[in-house]
């Protein structure tokens, strides 16, 4: 089979009438490490979260992100 193969590739190396050979060539994802930190999403006032059913806005300050939740976004 080996050898089967081997005349097959020569074959198609010493025409000249056009046949192509043809290769996939893959390259591996280089693989990357993430850190991530996660908090509760809770509100920056009154400490509401989504599973007290409000929902949670992100707004930004001078002092970072600060979360809010539909009660408090409007006096943020």
């Amino acid at each position: 089979m080996r050898s089967d193969i081997i005349n097959l590739m020569r074959q198609l190396l010493v025409r000249k009438t056009g046949a192509r050979l043809y290769q996939d060539m893959v390259f591996p994802a280089k693989k990357s490490c993430l850190d991530a930190i996660a908090i509760e999403a809770t509100c920056y006032v009154c400490g509401k979260g989504l599973e007290d059913g409000y929902s949670i806005t992100a707004k930004n300050s001078a002092s970072g992100t600060m979360l809010f939740c539909d009660k408090h976004y409007s006096l943020a």
